[in-house]
């Protein structure tokens, strides 16, 4: 495997799992401007969505860490994840303000252009 797609890899991973604790533990404030105003059973969802980016960035990393097929195949599901909000995003964009299409892009389609970047390396180099 080589040094860049793997630390591309990495530094993905890393942010996703920022990004789940973050929503898991305030989720109000990284969910975007219509999440302030959330309550009950919204601010859970917020924090679930934060647990299924805490495990797909953590377990990205420790299988980058042990290398291999399972690497490329975390890496994969982690890129289709992100590709999926950014379908989603545009598929159901009336549920979304602007700011949260913004924050959709921002952070679903480097996350997803560089996920299948690293992956294609990875696969590669397997």
């Amino acid at each position: 495997m080589g040094q860049t797609e793997v630390n591309v890899a990495k530094a993905i991973a890393a942010g996703r799992v920022l990004y789940g604790v973050g929503c898991m533990v305030a989720p109000r404030k990284l969910m975007g401007p219509a999440a302030a105003r959330a309550e009950g059973p919204m601010v859970w969802m917020g924090r679930t969505f934060g647990v299924r980016d805490l495990v797909l960035g953590g377990g990205t990393w420790l299988a980058l860490g042990d290398g291999g097929p399972a690497a490329v195949r975390w890496v994969e599901v982690s890129a289709v994840a992100d590709a999926l909000d950014l379908v989603n995003s545009v598929v159901f964009a009336k549920e979304l303000d602007k700011a949260g299409r913004m924050g959709v892009l921002a952070l679903a389609l480097p996350a997803t252009l560089g996920g299948v970047w690293a992956a294609r390396k990875l696969r590669s180099a397997t």
